[in-house]
């Protein structure tokens, strides 16, 4: 599969400022296939997974010397390192922590040398050892998004269809049944790989299942003993909260909030949920006035939700955007694509708006910045249905120029409502 990502890559390789790569993103994203296709592209590639090989730890002591230790790599790999031709990958590096520490030293006695290093759950890890602004630079990798599932499939004409907003009744429909996939698919490559090969739902559903059962593990193992059963409980609640404010409540109405908070930041860290907060927009970056009272979360992966959901695969095929839950699903994917579109180098971030007072209440789904104005965003699953929200904002913020509706329908621009397909989330 082709990623967006290898164009980031090869930006970095030839900066004149490089410094090592950390890529940080959830376990089977794709961090290590992405890397071994860059490596094609060096004359001499390298690989080191700490994980799958733990000799290779002593390599990598607590007292530094870097020199040494690539000396040692040589013997083992029997493979020359050639600065400036080498790509050294340290693959599963929150397996080996003293690994992380040696990142910064690459960058002060070997800045020619090309290194990338890769892990899951390198929150955690970084909070304990710590790494030196500056001295790395970070990628974060999250699932496909629908551009790169077109491409996937073989459908860069859709691609450029969408690019150009070249889109007719037909080409509408045709676009729409690849959506229809891709939101009960998602975009885990090993999913989507599934899919490709064999276009077996329930083969893809049992991967869903499987990958499901890894992310509760892997975060259990982080968590603390009093937090390891509220995990899968927290886990598990969230798509059923889908473009609802959070309530600890609705996970577990027995416990009390603190432990659910607690798992919550956890999958937080762990880069399986994503917070969207409530933002006054009254500043700039946006996350400068966000609530952290007032929020709604959202998963990595829309495929993994539907899947935890329940969904009805056979309703879903036949009729997909009439499905009764279809409409949190529409902001699942909108809240995805916008995260897979973020700055690759910081992590992805997004933001809502409440406003509540005695007589009346509003909420915008989503909040943007484009080409520094501020921009509503209301989802809808179908073309029809009230906008009072979004003239509520857009009312009060007379400075917001339009605000945007994403629904099922074509693209349509004019002011002060532009109308954006949900598969055309990139155009934002």
């Amino acid at each position: 599969m082709q990623r967006e990502h290898l164009k980031f890559l090869r930006n970095w390789r030839h900066d004149p400022i490089r410094v090592p790569l950390l890529i940080r993103g959830v376990r089977h994203v794709g961090k290590s296939w992405l890397v071994n296709r860059f490596g094609k592209e060096f004359s001499s590639y390298i690989e080191v997974n700490f994980e799958k090989d733990k000799r290779m730890h002593v390599l990598f002591p607590p007292h530094i010397a870097l020199e040494k230790t690539l000396e040692g790599l040589e013997i083992y790999t029997q493979k020359k390192i050639i600065p400036g031709q080498t790509l050294l990958f340290l693959d599963e590096i929150q397996e080996c922590p003293d690994a992380i520490q040696y990142l910064r030293y690459f960058k002060e006695e070997m800045p020619e040398l090309h290194v990338i290093a890769a892990g899951s759950f390198l929150d955690f890890m970084l909070e304990k050892v710590g790494i030196a602004v500056g001295r790395v630079d970070y990628l974060f990798l999250y699932p496909l998004s629908f551009m790169e599932f077109l491409t996937a499939n073989n459908r860069d004409d859709l691609r450029e269809n969408i690019e150009h907003e070249n889109i007719n009744t037909a080409i509408h429909a045709v676009i729409l049944d690849y959506l229809k996939n891709y939101m009960w698919l998602g975009g885990m490559p090993v999913v989507i790989d599934t899919w490709l090969k064999h276009k077996d739902a329930s083969l893809c559903q049992s991967v869903q299942d499987h990958l499901i059962k890894t992310y509760i593990k892997d975060v259990q193992k982080y968590a603390k003993a009093d937090q390891v059963e509220h995990v899968g409980h927290v886990f598990s609640s969230i798509p059923q909260q889908l473009g609802k404010k959070f309530k600890y409540s609705g996970v577990n109405p027995d416990v009390k909030t603190y432990p659910i908070k607690q798992a919550l930041h956890l999958l937080h860290q762990a880069g399986i949920t994503y917070p969207c907060f409530h933002t006054s927009i009254d500043s700039y970056p946006l996350g400068a006035e966000a609530n952290e009272k007032k929020f709604k979360v959202f998963f990595f992966d829309i495929g993994i939700a539907q899947r935890i959901l329940g969904l009805d695969l056979a309703k879903w095929v036949t009729d997909p955007f009439y499905v009764k839950q279809l409409g949190f699903s529409a902001e699942q994917l909108v809240a995805q694509e916008f995260i897979a579109y973020s700055e690759p180098s910081q992590k992805g971030e997004i933001y809502t708006w409440y406003h509540e007072s005695a007589s009346s209440q509003a909420t915008v789904d989503f909040i943007t910045r484009r080409h520094q104005e501020i921009i509503p965003v209301e989802v809808k699953s179908k073309t029809q249905g009230g906008m009072k929200s979004l003239k509520n904002f857009l009312g009060k913020y007379p400075s917001s120029p339009y605000g945007i509706r994403i629904s099922e329908g074509m693209f349509n621009r004019q002011s002060p409502l532009h109308e954006i397909p949900l598969y055309g989330v990139k155009k934002i």
